[in-house]
């Protein structure tokens, strides 16, 4: 399992990196537009707001993935292992449940939204908010694997 997120996360990465490189792209046409011009391409906003939405989605998942998140760790010193493994779990569970709660919501949003048309980029909005689902699907494939870990004792952070 953990070769295969490897490999769905690279690609997840690569995504990525390619939109991050779209939303530069967009934003300088639409200043430089805005600018020199005294006129905005009418999909520019819309690719930003589209890029940065599936940019800052997907990217929440590679940073639980890469542990990159905020933590508290403070205490970490002071408390005992068997402490420490308790909190982890409880942690990785809340957020299980969170991003569960994310897919369920997140395709009643892409539901609701099917209908609408974002109307520079003349594609669904349901496109836009696929983002959660999709990101919250990366979590919890993630959290599985932390969690057996964690559970097995092959967290290399608790030895």
């Amino acid at each position: 399992m953990k070769k295969t997120l490897e490999t769905i996360f690279h690609y997840v990465e690569v995504v990525c990196k390619i939109l991050m490189i779209v939303q530069v792209i967009a934003v300088s046409i639409v200043v430089i537009g805005r600018q020199v011009f005294s006129k905005t391409p009418a999909w520019g906003e819309e690719l930003t707001l589209f890029a940065l939405v599936w940019v800052s989605m997907l990217g929440s998942a590679i940073l639980l993935k890469n542990d990159g998140h905020i933590s508290v760790t403070a205490f970490d010193q002071w408390l005992p292992k068997k402490v420490i493994w308790v909190l982890d779990l409880v942690s990785y569970l809340f957020l299980m449940f969170f991003s569960v709660m994310m897919v369920f919501y997140g395709f009643k949003l892409v539901e609701l939204t099917s209908n609408n048309v974002m109307s520079a980029l003349h594609i669904k909005s349901s496109w836009l908010y696929a983002a959660v689902p999709v990101s919250a699907i990366g979590m919890i494939l993630i959290l599985i694997e932390k969690i057996y870990l964690l559970i097995t004792h092959k967290n290399p952070t608790l030895k």
